[in-house]
């Protein structure tokens, strides 16, 4: 024989199980997001932006570099404690991903895309780090 489950008791618990799925189908035009204890933090690049956190903490940090736009983007940074030339390996085409480390110190830094014209387009952010 099988057992009869009333429908109110299924409905809360089928919820309480989509809104745990939601985040993995979250749109992907959703904000960078960062998680400040492992210094790893999300970047956005599209035609013509840089999308990622205002402000992030001092200490190592890998910035996950990824191409949204329909043209090949690439990731600099620049300020205290960076050599001048930090930037990614090699250029992202569409839709693929980079990855830059670095150590951050308090201060202002300037993150930007060196590809041609792309930063006076608008491919350009200040960043804030702030200590621990």
């Amino acid at each position: 024989m099988t057992p009869k489950i009333a429908v109110r008791t299924l409905l809360p618990v089928l919820l309480l199980l989509l809104a745990g799925l939601a985040p993995a189908f979250a749109s992907p035009s959703e904000d960078p997001k960062t998680d400040p204890g492992a210094g790893k933090v999300t970047v956005r690049l599209s035609e013509y932006k840089v999308e990622l956190p205002e402000t992030l903490h001092a200490g190592p940090t890998t910035f996950l570099v990824q191409n949204v736009g329909e043209k090949t983007h690439s990731f600099k940074i620049e300020g205290p404690g960076i050599p001048p030339d930090t930037l990614l390996a090699k250029p992202i085409p569409p839709g693929t991903t980079g990855e830059l480390q670095v150590t951050l110190q308090p201060g202002e830094y300037k993150v930007f895309c060196p590809i041609g014209s792309h930063e006076g387009k608008g491919m350009v952010r200040k960043l804030t780090v702030t200590a621990k």
